[in-house]
């Protein structure tokens, strides 16, 4: 009795030299890339050969041969953040134009989670490690003084880390809404910022306070980039309504939580109380169009980190920084 035809073992690169007439270190030099050192002819032969016999080779051989896979690692600090998904979407698109194949991970801003990512990414021999939201910890320095392929996202590389960073001018941005805030009058100032620890967090308010200047003190919150965050502060200021707040968000999702503590006590936006959030992700289209907030081209991330990719390991210790456009949205909450 024959066996049945999927227990039949997979063609080799054996069954292909053998197929085509020609040595192994031929179909080899093929299959890695080096099909300028194969004849024209040579090339076609092997072609035909594999597609014949249905033969792909082997992506674990292949990194273990070039020290690197086509797989690239993106580390994400939150999976439900929609900002954050925006980008890693853009990227995949990106990354498959160029034939990448790309692993998202999520470290929930853990610093014992994301080291365990990077050790992962190492066993995968990742072409690149994408950080969005980097945490500075021991082994992302000793992989960033031992690789070459590692590339910051949304928050620039601590000080002492040479890599290539892809972001907008968060301290530039957070200045404009101080701005606007001031010239339009506004009082009674607030900041609800995400963890100063981050780099990014810190330059949006860092930013802020100087847009504001000496138009008046700034009451500031810590707060997770979370709606759950905004909904606790928001809460503690609608409380307390003998003044009308003007608030700006370190994120989007953080205002979403303002604005629903506002909505809560009846307290009309922007007449009693004035939000402004920060990234613009494409669920404001549809469930927040009222809200004023800072727009950050989510989508053109993927093209620019898709180049910085392409270029390693020519990129060797690469300071290269990719500053994104952002624009201010004005729309009815502030």
């Amino acid at each position: 009795m024959s066996k049945a035809g999927n227990s039949q073992k997979p063609p080799t690169i054996r069954d292909v030299a053998r197929e085509s007439g020609v040595s192994i270190a031929t179909v080899s030099r093929f299959f890695s890339g080096k099909s300028s050192a194969v004849a024209p002819e040579t090339s076609e032969s092997v072609r035909r050969a594999a597609e014949s016999l249905g033969y792909t080779p082997s992506e674990i051989g292949r990194s273990l041969r070039l020290a690197r896979s086509r797989v690239v690692v993106v580390l994400v600090p939150s999976s439900t953040n929609h900002f954050t998904t925006d980008v890693s979407a853009s990227l995949e698109s990106a990354l498959n134009a160029k034939g990448l194949s790309m692993v998202l991970a999520n470290t929930e801003e853990d610093p014992d989670k994301q080291d365990g990512l990077l050790s992962d990414a190492q066993g995968l021999r990742a072409k690149a490690v994408v950080l969005q939201g980097a945490i500075d910890t021991p082994k992302l320095r000793e992989m960033a003084a031992r690789q070459n392929n590692l590339i910051f996202v949304n928050r620039q590389p601590a000080p002492g880390i040479v890599a290539p960073y892809v972001g907008i001018d968060n301290f530039a941005a957070g200045f404009a809404v101080g701005r606007y805030f001031v010239q339009r009058d506004y009082q009674n100032f607030v900041a609800i910022h995400g963890p100063r620890q981050y780099a990014g967090s810190s330059a949006r308010l860092d930013g802020f306070l100087a847009g504001i200047g000496e138009a008046g003190p700034v009451m500031r919150f810590e707060s997770p980039f979370s709606m759950e965050g905004g909904y606790r502060y928001g809460t503690l200021l609608a409380a307390n309504m003998s003044q009308r707040y003007a608030v700006f968000c370190g994120n989007d999702e953080i205002a979403y939580g303002v604005y629903r503590a506002a909505t809560e006590r009846q307290l009309q936006v922007p007449d009693q109380m004035v939000i402004c959030g920060f990234d613009d992700n494409r669920l404001n289209e549809w469930l927040a169009p009222w809200l004023t907030t800072v727009k950050v081209p989510a989508f053109d991330f993927g093209p620019a980190i898709a180049d910085l990719i392409e270029k390693v390991p020519t990129a060797t210790k690469s300071c290269d920084r990719f500053i994104l456009p952002f624009s201010l949205i004005q729309r009815q909450s502030a």
